[in-house]
């Protein structure tokens, strides 16, 4: 009976541990985070009044497509549940008048990548819902003319590392004294006989090349950089015989 009893004893404590947890527990609070120069204003739900933060690169070296300072936004590599808003302001002091897209670093790949989700688009403002922090920047759009990319394609893909069971081919673009952007809708993904396979990590390969193309009509030397992302097996075997690295279908 004694245990019996001590066993309600220990329930009871947790039930009412846990209804004072839910009654103090502090709900996620919307709030608003300023850069010190003015131009970017966080919104979110927070738990805490540091839950994030914004930091402005002043050292960051404004470079084609880039029109602003690069602005770091914490905490990153974090995958949030609601989303942040982050607002740019358009102004002739900040040099950021031109400005048609906000522009997010995949450190991962190693390039600059046009963000799409836009809540607002004005004279004055242009913001955008993420859910992944990290790097930010406001950006023109050059009009960059995608070239064929089967020959590099199949190039990288021969150098896959032992264990490689699946992949992703990104590419970016590099205008002369700018930074490496995600050139849309061109890449590759495949696998194993064009199926990816089980994997339980990623590594990463690239190569280069420059080649003479129109942007904004206007032939222009662009260098390229291809990246490929690997999901690799622990145990080495990649694909079964037979099989090879394929694009999917």
């Amino acid at each position: 009976m004694k245990s019996v009893r001590g066993i309600f004893g220990i329930f009871a404590v947790i039930v009412f541990g846990m209804t004072v947890w839910f009654i103090v527990a502090k709900e996620p609070e919307a709030r608003e985070v300023k850069s010190s120069d003015g131009v970017v204003t966080i919104t979110g739900l927070s738990c805490t009044a540091n839950d994030f933060t914004v930091t402005v690169d002043d050292t960051a070296t404004v470079a084609t497509p880039l029109v602003s300072h690069v602005y770091h936004v914490a905490p990153t590599n974090v995958q949030r549940d609601a989303p942040i808003v982050l607002s740019f302001e358009r102004s002739a002091t900040a040099g950021t008048l031109d400005a048609a897209a906000v522009y997010w670093f995949d450190a991962s790949l190693g390039m600059w990548e046009r963000l799409h989700d836009v809540v607002a688009d004005t004279n004055d403002v242009l913001a955008v819902q993420v859910t992944t922090l990290g790097d930010f920047a406001l950006g023109i759009t050059p009009n960059v003319a995608a070239p064929t990319m089967l020959t590099a394609f199949d190039a990288l893909r021969e150098k896959a590392p032992s264990g490689a069971r699946g992949y992703e081919i990104s590419v970016a673009y590099t205008l002369p004294g700018g930074v490496p952007v995600r050139l849309e809708n061109v890449s590759e993904h495949g696998g194993c006989g064009g199926q990816i396979g089980a994997s339980d990590h990623s590594e990463y390969s690239s190569s280069t090349m420059n080649l003479s193309i129109p942007v904004d009509d206007v032939d222009t030397r662009v260098g390229f950089m291809l990246v490929g992302e690997w999901a690799v097996s622990a145990d080495g075997t990649g694909c079964a015989a037979g099989e090879e690295l394929k694009p999917r279908e």
